[in-house]
């Protein structure tokens, strides 16, 4: 990290892993495309918070602040899966009420699984609220809490950031 007391708190509080899923071009060395998303799970892979896109240091601080501090407070209520799930709902819920001026939906849908499908076509639904990316993550998550980063991942990639998953290497061009 270019700012030393965001990479300090990442040290002290997260294990940091990446994953590329999408192809990118480098031309005459330098990097064209792609994209960023950040995810904040538990240690057996749930996400509790995701950073869509590229942020300032200071921003992406303040949400891996809160994606810690929101887990703590939900370890101390009750560790259940069931009980971690309720907590992030309500906490996504509150960040979108105050952060986004959107009141809690009358009915939110309860997938089975966050899939592509399913959760594009409810943010499609839902494009009258205007969220910007943050916003749609915090919907996505007060919608379908705690998913599994396997099945959180592609979403956030394919529908708030409007992204393609691809297993092709790098491209190079003009080399």
């Amino acid at each position: 990290m270019a700012q030393p007391a965001v990479g300090e708190y990442l040290n002290r509080h997260f294990v940091s892993a990446f994953q590329k899923v999408a192809t990118f071009r480098i031309n005459g060395g330098a990097k064209q495309g792609g994209n960023v998303a950040a995810y904040f799970c538990t240690p057996s892979g749930l996400v509790l918070h995701a950073v869509a896109g590229p942020v300032d240091a200071r921003t992406f601080l303040r949400e891996a602040r809160w994606a810690n501090d929101t887990y703590e407070l939900a370890k101390l209520s009750s560790p259940a899966p069931e009980q971690l799930q309720a907590f992030f709902r309500e906490a996504h819920l509150d960040r979108l009420l105050r952060e986004h001026n959107v009141f809690r939906p009358r009915e939110l849908p309860r997938p089975a699984a966050l899939t592509t499908k399913v959760m594009g076509e409810w943010l499609v639904s839902n494009a009258h609220l205007k969220l910007n990316r943050q916003g749609q993550v915090h919907l996505l998550l007060a919608v379908a809490p705690a998913p599994p980063v396997g099945e959180a991942y592609q979403v956030v990639f394919e529908r708030v950031l409007n992204e393609k998953i691809s297993s092709s290497p790098v491209v190079l061009v003009g080399k």
